[in-house]
């Protein structure tokens, strides 16, 4: 059995540099998350290559697994028939009925860290949230906390996001990293979604963009709670579909944009 290319796959490299400070100078090994491309082929009778996905390595599988769930492409990981990952190219069975409409929705490109819509024709259809889950202030802050202390590789670089999840009772279920806020939460949606896991709160390490609300939906999230801002999208998303949407979350306060019944307020 070949061994998967997707574990223990360096996600860093050391760069010499020349550091320049106020009162001095020095070299340094400056370290870079890598930013590699994977390209995906999609085959049934017929084949579809969806092209480039700049990502960072590692966690291949349920990058792919989650891209085509959050896509709507397949609606279960058991649809996938065989997933091979091979020298940066990703080759994916799937039903023929699958590949239908698929090939009018996009088109061969190269979808950049940044990207989580690039080359589409249209947006995403969604599902409503319907939930009674609840989460304090003071929780909230604690699962920040713990994801933080999750982004080993952000620890190293500096140079990633994350995307963390938490089922309702707070257990951290998994937490991911990319160069690509987008690609974390794929790759944490891969997870999800092949483990069957039952998700309530996500926790990002930075801006929320519509892409990132729209796969929270497609995944089945309740709560979504980020450190940076939410755009103007994000946030009509977010109400439109009835997710609790918070931005700016710190430990003495956070904004809620949507749903703010599901947050208990509390002294922390």
């Amino acid at each position: 059995m070949k061994p998967d290319p997707t574990v223990q796959q360096s996600q860093w490299v050391v760069i010499e540099s020349r550091q320049l400070g106020r009162h001095e100078a020095h070299s340094k090994g400056y370290k870079a998350a890598i930013e590699s491309p994977l390209r995906i082929v999609i085959s049934g009778d017929s084949v579809l290559d969806m092209g480039l996905y700049m990502r960072t390595p590692g966690n291949d599988r349920e990058l792919v697994t989650g891209l085509l769930y959050n896509e709507g492409i397949i609606e279960d990981s058991d649809e996938i028939l065989a997933l091979d990952i091979e020298e940066g190219v990703a080759r994916v069975s799937l039903p023929e009925e699958r590949l239908e409409g698929l090939m009018a929705m996009r088109g061969p490109l190269i979808v950049p860290g940044s990207c989580g819509v690039c080359g589409r024709l249209s947006l995403h259809k969604h599902k409503r949230v319907v939930s009674s889950d609840l989460v304090s202030e003071a929780d909230l802050y604690q699962y920040h906390q713990r994801a933080g202390s999750e982004q080993s590789l952000f620890n190293e670089t500096g140079g990633t996001h994350s995307a963390t999840a938490y089922d309702r009772q707070g257990v951290l279920l998994s937490s991911m990293e990319d160069v690509g806020r987008h690609n974390a939460m794929d790759k944490l949606s891969g997870v999800i979604t092949i483990k069957r896991m039952l998700p309530s709160v996500c926790i990002l390490s930075g801006r929320i963009s519509y892409e990132l609300v729209q796969k929270a939906l497609t995944t089945g999230y309740s709560i979504v709670s980020g450190v940076g801002s939410a755009t103007s999208l994000a946030v009509e998303l977010a109400k439109e579909n009835d997710l609790t949407l918070i931005s700016f979350s710190r430990r003495d306060r956070m904004t809620i944009l949507s749903a703010p019944r599901r947050v208990i307020s509390h002294d922390i």
